[in-house]
């Protein structure tokens, strides 16, 4: 079993939602019975679910239910899609919270000073007359790399916030 560092933000937010999370299994529990005794008649055999010779031969004997899960691969790969984008979304809730507003604010005004920081180191160097060194040429890399990694967070973080997976407190949630 490992042990999970969470920040304060996450704890404050996974409180609630394992208590949530385990008042919730009986209920999940029992409607999934109820789905069970309620769903179609299956087939009893792999020939009955209408499989081609190589589909049975793949499953070879294995129970019916794994018959009406078969997916082409199409199919799958909408599938792997959706649950992509479900598990990220729940991933950004969990980790993204409640965003303050002065959170945002400190992230541009870095963002903003780091670019101000390039442009003049540039600015410096093109002046220089002898041709830029090594050291200054790792410097000036670093920090636009640096600059490209904010530029994406500030766009996942805008994202979050328009499609409802991240709130900030005092800013109404986008209605799309």
């Amino acid at each position: 079993m490992g042990i999970a560092l969470l920040s304060l933000r996450q704890a404050e937010k996974v409180e609630p939602q394992l208590k949530a999370a385990i008042k919730a299994v009986p209920l999940a529990q029992k409607a999934l019975a109820q789905a069970a005794t309620a769903a179609a008649p299956k087939p009893k055999t792999l020939a009955e679910a209408g499989l081609s010779a190589r589909e049975r031969l793949a499953l070879r004997e294995g129970p019916a239910e794994a018959v009406a899960a078969a997916l082409n691969a199409r199919q799958y790969v909408q599938q792997i899609v959706a649950k992509e984008r479900e598990v990220t979304r729940a991933q950004m809730v969990w980790a993204l919270g409640r965003i303050e507003p002065n959170e945002i604010d400190n992230m541009l005004r870095s963002l903003a000073k780091m670019r101000g920081r390039y442009a003049t180191l540039v600015l410096e160097y093109a002046q220089n007359e002898r041709p830029i060194g090594t050291v200054a040429l790792e410097e000036l890399r670093g920090l636009r790399v640096r600059i490209e990694e904010f530029e994406r967070g500030l766009e996942t973080i805008k994202t979050a916030i328009l499609d409802g997976t991240a709130e900030v407190a005092g800013v109404k949630v986008a209605q799309l």
